[in-house]
């Protein structure tokens, strides 16, 4: 029986160093969250067996990116508009794993790492497949983070994550039952306006 996948992906918070929504700021002529949309929605269409739904966590900017969301995307991505998401990181994870079906798996995704490609997702499902109960992480730049895939038996720790406390805190915390797959497009991430540019070409 092929374990059912909900997508995660992570857009609550504030862009505090960037100075505004850089999630709808244009990357390769596209909005930034664009690119982590169209990888989920890619990656649903040739897993369609395992993906049971694309959700999409907001705060800050919750208003313009439903939005968007709406008038650019299909009606069966859901937003999760988190409450406390001022808290931190680690709340809104926390409210976005809540809303899940707790018997199936999350994969949690940030929506500013726009270099995570649908071959990179593909290869995180297939080690889980291949090593069942485990969790399977990005492992980058010396340390271990997002795309994750938490198995259904893992995600009572993601619920009780607060503050800036991220998912990589119960990755660290349960290392005995994690594969860490090489993944260095995950090491960069868009923080300032500058980011947008650095890569652009590439």
């Amino acid at each position: 029986m092929t374990t059912k996948i909900d997508i995660l992906i992570m857009a609550a918070g504030a862009s505090l160093r960037f100075g505004g929504c850089k999630l709808l700021a244009q990357w390769r002529d596209a909005p930034l969250i664009s690119h982590s949309l169209n990888t989920a929605i890619k990656l649903s269409q040739i897993s369609e067996l395992s993906i049971a739904s694309i959700n999409i966590v907001t705060g800050a900017y919750h208003d313009q990116l439903r939005e968007f969301v709406q008038q650019n995307y299909p009606s069966n991505l859901n937003l999760l508009s988190c409450p406390n998401w001022s808290l931190g990181l680690g709340h809104s994870i926390a409210y976005g794993v809540s809303q899940l079906p707790l018997e199936n798996s999350v994969l949690i995704m940030l929506a500013d790492q726009p270099l995570i490609a649908v071959e990179d997702i593909q290869r995180i499902i297939d080690l889980t497949s291949e090593n069942p109960g485990k969790m399977i992480c990005a492992e980058f730049a010396s340390t271990i983070g997002v795309p994750a895939l938490f198995p259904a038996e893992f995600k009572k720790y993601l619920h009780q994550l607060t503050g800036d406390r991220g998912a990589k805190v119960v990755l660290v915390e349960h290392e005995n039952n994690l594969i860490k797959l090489l993944l260095n497009a995950a090491a960069f991430d868009v923080d300032l306006p500058a980011d947008l540019v650095s890569v652009a070409q590439g």
